[in-house]
């Protein structure tokens, strides 16, 4: 407040008191304002003026004490000291700024840029006329200027797209609507540095127009203005998270949130917001529990030291208040109706808006995806109260989002830029005491690793988790590999595969396995997630392991480097997907356990059987009778075994060269012959041309 007053008045205060002369109403007045005895003000001031009516100055100060935070308040009484001050001297820059300020307050902000009420801009292009500097009518326009430039732009996506770059056309005029802002905004910072609500707006607008590059800057020059403002390292962490440096991002978030204050912070930790109906009943006898639980269900990847979804709430939270907060309420963003639904799903893929001459605007978010759904907002009177439209007939879009509140309390779809499909298998082996082997056989597409300057470097990092079913990890592999060794790849068309692979050893039951890689100098990573139930093969009785494909077994003298799988003494090469080449044989390993040993050995045959899956329908079969063609085929090889050992692991290889690409089943038999019992077990599988899947080890 004291800086609205001019400088020559509150000069005159302390002057005039310190001389113990007789003191006006007026300077009396100001006494007490500069003490924040508001009630004494009013009391002076109004004496003032009724000494002298036309006294600006003093109608100027009885405005600043009822705009003044106090029970006092009368927003009305400001308007019109206000306006009585401006008659009086209707150049006054400081009036101005006053009268602009008290719009600002008691007005959307839809308004600055408005085709029915033009006071906000008109009186902030009059402020320039005289003081050619002034922030707040720089922030003023260059927020009309922004409110034009998202205007322009959805009347752009109407009509085929907006396009950043344009100069003509619709997307044009959106351009150089943000133009005037950014420059309005340059000029706004460039008088007052410090000015917080101008480097929100900057920062705001950026998010607006899908520009990171400026995001970043904005976002920094907040931070270098205000280093102790939570918002600044707020605005870090959201720049950080949208170019996915995971690492700065969670550290900006816990900057921020440790500037908080209490109230603030809490509703960064709060998550009642997203919790299930079963999550609620457990959250209300165990708050920590269910809190620490909730993020680690929902992290999407255990690779890295950073939770995902944990900061994908600190941005939707962060980007709620920056677009949606009320100022002049009062109200932060994700209090909002459309805050609330940014927290819980994010920002919609697609958003559409419309105005209807009789009932206000509307405006449709569209979420795509599987389970897509869409959520419509209304502002009834075109006054920034944006709600969901309700009625009292039932049904309506207030009930609805209700309804989706409660079914679907929040989403998340993990899918950043640099997130890469990669192939993977899983196979289960007898382990020891009583516990379960998990193979998992991976493949890392590794494109232009073997061009001169990289010399091989690889710097890949890959893990496989196994998760109970309170998502605790209970078993997890890691691994680093630095350089691209030699038979660590194989080629599937033009792509190249690292071929690795993680073990580990858990207690039968269910599970779910996720199993990830990630390449920083590539910025690319993968992760995928599936159930898993580990079979118990310590119970009695003949059974029968996963089978695994692979590209090559090799006996005992070989070592069992990087990637490859010993069993027994055998050593394998596994393949990370079901996929194989007609020009190469197809290894085949199992395992069997509970043979019947008679005078100390096993009898048993194994058999492997490769045959084309036959879609034809129940006509197409007969006529193939009646015509005498032959169903497919495929191939089969099946020998006897003996061992001394009731658990053996045996392989076979089937020769392809002669197959036809396409579709196959395979099936593997182990008989067992003392005991006259046979298991099986199934998979299918893809043969395909040469040149399309991937070939044997590279040397």
């Amino acid at each position: 407040m004291r800086r609205l007053l001019p400088i020559t008045l509150w000069l005159l205060v302390p002057v005039v008191l310190a001389q113990g002369a007789e003191v006006s109403p007026f300077v009396a007045g100001m006494a007490a304002l500069e003490a924040d005895d508001y009630a004494e003000a009013l009391a002076q001031l109004q004496e003032a003026l009724a000494d002298n009516p036309q006294h600006a100055d003093a109608h100027y100060a009885l405005a600043l004490a009822y705009g003044a935070e106090s029970p006092l308040r009368d927003e009305r009484q400001v308007v019109r000291h206000l306006d009585r001050a401006l008659r009086l001297d209707p150049e006054n820059a400081q009036y101005l700024e006053a009268r602009l300020e008290a719009l600002r307050r008691t007005m959307p902000e839809e308004k600055a840029f408005s085709t029915t009420d033009t006071r906000r801009p008109a009186l902030a292009r009059r402020i320039l006329e005289i003081d050619s500097t002034n922030a707040l009518a720089h922030e003023e326009l260059a927020l009309s200027a922004f409110l034009e430039f998202d205007w322009r732009r959805q009347l752009a996506f109407r009509s085929g797209g907006w396009n950043p770059l344009a100069t003509r056309g619709r997307s044009g005029a959106a351009n150089r609507a943000r133009a005037r802002a950014d420059a309005h905004l340059a000029a706004a910072l460039q008088a007052d540095p410090k000015r917080v609500s101008a480097h929100r707006l900057r920062v705001r607008l950026a998010v607006y127009a899908r520009d990171e590059g400026q995001l970043d800057v904005a976002a920094r020059a907040f931070f270098t203005a205000q280093p102790e403002d939570p918002a600044a390292w707020l605005y870090l962490g959201l720049t950080a998270y949208r170019r996915h440096d995971l690492s700065v991002a969670e550290r900006h978030f816990t900057q921020a949130l440790a500037a908080m204050p209490a109230s603030e912070r809490a509703s960064f930790e709060q998550i009642a917001l997203l919790l299930s109906e079963e999550e609620e009943r457990a959250f209300s006898a165990d708050s920590a529990t269910v809190a620490a639980r909730f993020w680690q269900v929902r992290d999407p990847r255990l690779l890295s030291s950073q939770n995902e979804r944990r900061l994908e709430h600190y941005a939707r939270l962060a980007l709620a208040d920056l677009l949606f907060a009320d100022v002049r309420r009062g109200t932060r963003g994700w209090a909002t109706t459309r805050g609330e639904v940014v927290v819980r799903y994010g920002l919609p893929d697609v958003d559409r808006r419309w105005v209807s001459s009789s009932v206000g605007a509307y405006q449709q978010w569209v979420y795509g995806g599987e389970e897509g759904f869409s959520l419509v907002f209304q502002d009834l009177f075109l006054n920034g109260d944006v709600e969901f439209p309700s009625s009292a007939g039932g049904e309506d879009e207030a009930t609805r989002a209700r309804s989706l509140f409660h079914r679907t309390p929040e989403r998340f779809v993990y899918a950043p830029p640099g997130l890469t499909p990669f192939p993977h298998l899983v196979a289960t082996f007898k382990g020891a005491d009583g516990q379960t082997e998990v193979v998992i056989p991976m493949g890392v597409p590794v494109d232009g690793i073997e061009s001169p300057e990289n010399q091989h470097l690889l710097d890949l990092r890959t893990g496989a988790f196994l998760l109970d079913t309170d998502a605790e990890v209970v078993a997890e592999a890691r691994r680093q590999v630095k350089r691209l060794g030699s038979g660590d790849a194989v080629r599937l068309g033009s792509t190249l595969l690292w071929t690795g692979g993680h073990g580990l050893s858990v207690d039968p039951g269910s599970y779910t396995l996720v199993v990830e890689f990630e390449q920083p100098r590539a910025g690319a990573f993968g992760v995928a997630r599936e159930p898993l139930v580990v079979p118990d093969y310590h119970q009695p009785g003949l059974r029968l392991s996963s089978a695994v494909l692979a590209f090559l077994i090799e006996e005992e003298n070989t070592a069992a480097g990087p990637g490859r799988v010993r069993r027994g003494p055998f050593v394998l090469h596994p393949s990370p997907q079901n996929q194989f080449a007609t020009d190469a044989p197809i290894y085949l390993y199992v395992e069997a356990y509970g043979l019947t040993l008679r005078e100390g050995r096993t009898q048993y045959e194994v058999e492997a059987i490769l045959k084309p899956e036959d879609h034809a329908g129940a006509l197409a079969r007969v006529a193939r009778r009646l015509f005498g063609r032959p169903p497919p085929s495929g191939v089969s090889v099946r020998y006897p075994l003996s061992g001394t050992t009731a658990d053996e692991g045996q392989y076979a290889i089937l020769d392809v060269v002669a197959e036809t690409p396409g579709p196959y089943l395979l099936t593997l038999r182990i008989h067992d012959l003392h005991a006259g019992r046979t298991v099986e077990t199934t998979r299918r599988l893809e043969l395909t041309a040469p040149h399309t899947a991937p070939s044997p080890p590279l040397p």
